[in-house]
């Protein structure tokens, strides 16, 4: 099972957004960047919070071993996880909403975001934040970046045992590089933010032997955003023809939100 995609905006946490769109800056046309790239300014986003995979082995056999593990993290846990795997060090009851989207992100080379709830002895909700940023060379990915964050302050150890009692996923997708809107490198010649203008065309998609219309409200010449009586729908890739054109191009979803699809031409 896979991961929806998501726009970036569905990210709560300001700090969170702030480095997936570093990490997005960074990536300048590739699948993701590097991870010697990165250098997260700590006025930003809380190295405390963050955890660094090294990812080994493929398919099933992969695993992810902790390279850094910041100090909220440790606290939590109770545990110092430098060397050991990610099977090692998470409580059995909370695999299922770790291990799953830390593959997901190592396959696709996607950021992964999920929002996964319990309830304290308060019978308050508890949130926690959870993003996943990949880092490698080429097209495989070599590192992951975590971010952890919880929507209330307290005892960490303490409210680690309430989500290992009872934890319910309530949000998981990912989003892919190339969405941000911010100058790219002159040096690098990055011309993948070409600049979109505003129409209003029927167009026809096709996917699978099914087609449905719709309608282009923006569009350039890398991509479009697609509005459709239901998005859902619609696969990760299809074709798309507007209205008084013959060339059919090819897309990618790269966002989701209600009504619309943000789609890039391949």
């Amino acid at each position: 099972m896979t991961f929806r995609f998501i726009a970036p905006d569905a990210i709560r946490s300001a700090s969170q957004r702030a480095l997936l769109e570093e990490w997005d800056q960074l990536a300048a046309g590739r699948p993701f960047p590097a991870f010697a790239e990165l250098r997260p300014d700590p006025a930003i986003h809380d190295p405390r919070q963050l955890v660094a995979w090294a990812v080994e082995g493929e398919g099933r056999l992969r695993k992810f071993r902790a390279m850094y593990q910041g100090e909220n993290v440790a606290e939590a846990f109770n545990s110092a996880w430098a060397g050991k795997t990610m099977e090692q060090v998470v409580p059995m009851s909370l695999r299922r909403i770790t291990l799953r989207p830390a593959k997901e992100c190592a396959a696709s080379g996607c950021a992964v975001y999920m929002v996964f709830s319990t309830v304290d002895a308060s019978d308050r909700q508890v949130d926690c934040e959870r993003l996943l940023l990949p880092f490698g060379n080429g097209l495989k990915v070599e590192h992951l970046l975590a971010s952890l964050q919880l929507t209330v302050v307290g005892s960490r150890p303490r409210i680690l045992k309430h989500f290992d009692m009872h934890s319910e996923v309530r949000l998981e997708g990912r989003i892919r590089s190339g969405f941000s809107t911010g100058a790219t490198s002159e040096a690098a010649g990055d011309q993948r933010r070409a600049v979109r203008r505003n129409v209003a065309r029927a167009a026809r998609l096709s996917f699978a032997r099914r087609s449905m219309t719709c309608i282009v409200r923006n569009l350039s010449a890398t991509g479009a955003a697609v509005e459709a009586t239901d998005p859902a729908a619609i696969p990760d890739s299809f074709r798309l023809v507007l209205e008084m054109e013959a060339t059919e191009r090819r897309c990618r979803v790269v966002w989701r939100r209600k009504g619309r699809i943000g789609v890039q031409f391949s």
